[in-house]
């Protein structure tokens, strides 16, 4: 099967990765859903965290503790901080919302990737991106229905989430160009996980050992998806890449319907075309600026 697969073209070794990580995704935010059921969010946090750097400690062995050495600790830590907190709000979110309206807030993360890059770091958004920002949180409008009787305080709780993380990434692409892969993810795993323990304690209750394979299986599918990602976009550009991660929401969604009978709203379809939609565009349009920065 192996030398079958080695045989395809790259687009479709790249598609099949891609595919995969976006199923592993859909896959993750049931499995929390699950576990949330019986663990405190924070909790669950702390446990996807430190299953995560079990699960990279082989890594950090054979690479040697050489390849941690770093001079930018209070980045990582930043980092590690903004990436507890994202997940803390996504955990609650997926509690206390119908999954795919949490999952279709969440797309969000590259329209406040743009603000922030424009506000702190001060880079040149032109007029494109931001009418592309603007129908974006229309979209976002059409989905809460902010100052109706339909708008839920909880709706706040993935668009926070993906504030949080739009800065972790804003972070990351500075560290990506002097740090190597293995401080990338060991510094994040030791940091969510310290930080993450800290609000766990005061909610802590033994857990089932059906809550920890649980939260077991989460951290492991997270890493797989991370893999996943990589191989896809060693294969086929990003260009390609990108339209298969928003084929995560309607996995949860026919999910979400057969596992625990939710039935999205009718706003979801409109509003959620409007922000995948400048989502891509955003995400495509840095792409090619990029390129053009760097040159052919």
């Amino acid at each position: 099967m192996r030398t079958w697969f080695n045989t395809q073209s790259d687009v479709m070794r790249a598609s099949f990765f891609a595919l995969l990580a976006a199923i592993l995704a859909a896959c993750f935010t049931l499995t929390i859903r699950y576990a949330t059921e019986e663990l405190h969010p924070y909790q669950a946090v702390f446990l996807r965290f430190a299953f995560g750097l079990i699960l990279i400690l082989p890594m950090v062995m054979k690479r040697g503790i050489g390849s941690l050495a770093t001079k930018r600790l209070p980045l990582f830590g930043l980092r590690g901080v903004l990436s507890a907190a994202e997940m803390c709000l996504w955990f609650m979110a997926v509690l206390y919302l119908p999954l795919a309206e949490a999952t279709t807030l969440n797309f969000t993360v590259p329209l406040f990737g743009t603000i922030l890059a424009a506000v702190i770091l001060r880079e040149q958004v032109r007029i494109h991106r931001w009418l592309a920002i603007v129908i974006g949180f229309v979209g976002v409008a059409l989905i809460i229905q902010p100052g109706t009787d339909t708008m839920q305080a909880a709706s706040i709780l993935p668009i926070a989430a993906a504030i949080c993380m739009a800065s972790a990434g804003l972070i990351t692409k500075r560290l990506v160009a002097t740090e190597s892969t293995t401080s990338l993810l060991f510094y994040l795993m030791i940091i969510t996980t310290s930080v993450s323990l800290i609000p766990a304690l005061f909610v802590w209750q033994t857990p089932s050992w059906s809550a920890l394979g649980l939260m077991a299986v989460a951290a492991l599918m997270m890493n797989v998806m991370q893999v996943c990602n990589v191989k896809a976009l060693q294969l086929a550009d990003y260009s390609f890449f990108v339209g298969f991660s928003y084929l995560r929401l309607p996995i949860i969604a026919v999910l979400a319907l057969i596992l625990f009978g939710e039935v999205p709203d009718i706003w979801i379809l409109p509003g959620g075309a409007m922000i995948i939609g400048a989502a891509i565009y955003v995400a495509l349009r840095e792409r090619k600026l990029a390129k053009r920065a760097t040159g052919p």
